[in-house]
């Protein structure tokens, strides 16, 4: 029975852990420039025009402005605001839900933050998504 139990928690921890594969890199504040919106969050924004990044499969679809201020949209969940900073070479974002207190990180994936992750922890574990951009300065 201790074998059973030992065997079944190391395998609920080896699934947990499945984002740690996914090498971070340590990337500079300018860096993540490209990702804010360059001017303050509006009182409503609108992602359809607003520099934003995304993951469909989720989904989750966050928007940086040049304030410190986020918005977030998770269509399974709610849409909100926040506050980001910049710390030991990544996007930190908090956020007082009604349910529980929201932190999510914005991690590069290449030395530029050309290509970046989310880390987060919700109901089922820690996450780890690769996002896409939405509405960079090359396309406007």
């Amino acid at each position: 029975m201790k074998n059973s139990f030992a065997l079944l928690t190391l395998g609920l921890l080896l699934v947990s852990c499945g984002g740690k594969n996914t090498k971070f890199y340590t990337a500079k504040e300018a860096d993540f420039s490209k990702y804010v919106n360059d001017k303050n969050l509006p009182a409503s924004p609108n992602l359809s025009l607003d520099k934003s990044i995304v993951n469909n499969d989720y989904p989750i679809q966050l928007a940086l402005y040049k304030n410190k201020r986020f918005y977030y949209d998770l269509p399974n969940l709610d849409e909100g605001t926040g506050t980001w900073s910049y710390s030991n070479g990544q996007i930190v974002l908090k956020s007082k839900h009604r349910l529980f207190n929201m932190r999510i990180d914005i991690k590069a994936l290449d030395v530029n933050a050309e290509k970046i992750a989310v880390n987060f922890i919700d109901r089922h574990g820690a996450q780890t998504l690769k996002m896409e951009n939405s509405r960079m300065e090359s396309e406007k």
